[in-house]
């Protein structure tokens, strides 16, 4: 009760009785009103269990420590994406009716060793789901997807290859970064090969062990055109027991002239940039094979890409030309193999270079995967490339994994040492 210059008030207790009153039925509205709203929140919640039955958080953490050794220089760095690419992502089907259904997936890349946003090729920023990102219908018909996904160029390569085209193995100096790659596309201003945006993707029912598939993608090059950079993709695929086979052939479409920085500055060299003088476009062609033989699986892939012809403004070692985006050919063996309750895989690669003198490269890669888990598992492995005088090849995890170490000088030979753990969720 208050206290008023010595004079206590009566008043001031029906006040006070009156407060706690009102105080009490505030309490208990806002009781009944939290009951509510906790009702609501667990139906929701229950109604959302219901409705997301079929989708799927999924992901993978991967990080490797890497002792990289060139000429004259040694580093040691702890990386992300080794085994695999550290992502996550989601994924999910609805049935509908006639046995048809409706598919998606959303997929983002990140740097395990740092938590930054792993970033694709072109030096785009802002995908969200830089990875996959696209919505499908399946039925007995086949499957028909749009949005950004992987290629069968690419993935002719990555499902017969020992390490699924990851650290390891021996053709990976070839796909990145450099100008012969057969993974990187003929243009750094436009969108790699291994994935494609704004893309059609249709592949067939299996039918006795074939599959076909079609993949267009629509470069969408506002400002330059609408069809430069566009990409065309067949590809047939023949599973029977342990034997799989897959061809693919690629064209990327380049129809006008190349950024500036790609032309010949000085114009000694005669060639001009792709648009004008070059052949319009770059042709990819791939066959893979392996057979599980029980003990070991071997697999060989090949692949011939006939590029765009047109010169680069980069220097071709110390041969006074310039790097010219011409024809490549390479060919990989490896074997993966059951070993003290884990696998054995080992690759060697050969490219040659057909357009630019001594460029061509040789590479070997060795590594022991053991499953602690169904989903995690330990790594290690060696990589050696040898660069002939005017190449410049860089050891290379993959466009979603942490930047290789670059090759200082053409000709520098390179030798890299790995061990990381890969866990999937």
């Amino acid at each position: 009760m208050p206290y008023l210059g010595g004079i206590e008030s009566k008043a001031d207790d029906s006040f006070v009785c009156e407060k706690q009153a009102f105080s009490f039925k505030i309490k208990e509205i806002i009781m009944r009103k939290s009951f509510i709203a906790m009702a609501c929140v667990s139906a929701l919640a229950a109604a959302g269990a219901v409705s997301a039955a079929d989708v799927q958080l999924y992901g993978a953490i991967d990080s490797y420590v890497r002792v990289n050794h060139q000429t004259g220089k040694t580093d040691v760095s702890l990386n992300s994406g080794g085994a695999s690419a550290s992502y996550f992502g989601f994924q999910g089907t609805e049935d509908l009716s006639n046995g048809m259904q409706v598919a998606f997936k959303l997929e983002s890349g990140y740097l395990s060793d740092n938590g930054t946003y792993a970033q694709s090729f072109a030096g785009n920023t802002s995908r969200i789901f830089h990875r996959e990102s696209w919505v499908a219908l399946r039925g007995p018909w086949g499957h028909i997807g749009f949005g950004r996904q992987y290629t069968p160029h690419f993935l002719t390569w990555a499902m017969s290859d020992v390490n699924g085209l990851s650290l390891g193995t021996a053709s990976s100096p070839f796909f990145y970064p450099h100008r012969t790659a057969t993974m990187g596309g003929d243009d750094p201003t436009i969108d790699d090969l291994v994935r494609r945006s704004n893309s059609i993707f249709y592949a067939t029912p299996n039918m006795n062990g074939f599959t076909g598939y079609a993949f267009a993608s629509l470069s969408e090059n506002d400002g330059k055109s609408s069809t430069r950079g566009n990409v065309y993709n067949l590809a047939l695929q023949y599973v029977n027991g342990p034997l799989f086979l897959m061809g693919s052939a690629l064209y990327q479409k380049f129809e006008e002239p190349n950024v500036p920085a790609m032309a010949d500055p000085t114009g000694q060299n005669g060639i001009g940039d792709m648009g004008r003088n070059g052949r319009g476009g770059a042709q990819y062609y791939e066959l893979a094979a392996s057979y599980d033989f029980g003990f070991t699986k071997p697999a060989i892939q090949l692949e011939y890409k006939k590029g765009t012809g047109h010169q680069t403004a980069v220097p071709l070692g110390d041969s006074g030309k310039f790097i010219k985006h011409g024809d490549v050919f390479i060919g990989q063996i490896g074997t993966t193999t059951p070993m003290f309750g884990g696998r054995l895989n080992t690759t060697a690669a050969y490219l040659h270079d057909f357009d630019n003198d001594d460029a061509d490269g040789y590479s070997v890669g060795i590594r022991y995967d053991y499953n602690l888990s169904k989903r995690t598992m330990l790594y290690v492995g060696i990589e050696a490339l040898w660069n002939d005088k005017n190449a410049q090849r860089a050891i290379e995890a993959g466009p979603d994994s942490s930047w290789h170490v670059g090759t200082t000088k053409p000709g520098h030979d390179v030798q890299q040492f790995f061990m990381g753990i890969n866990h999937k969720f």
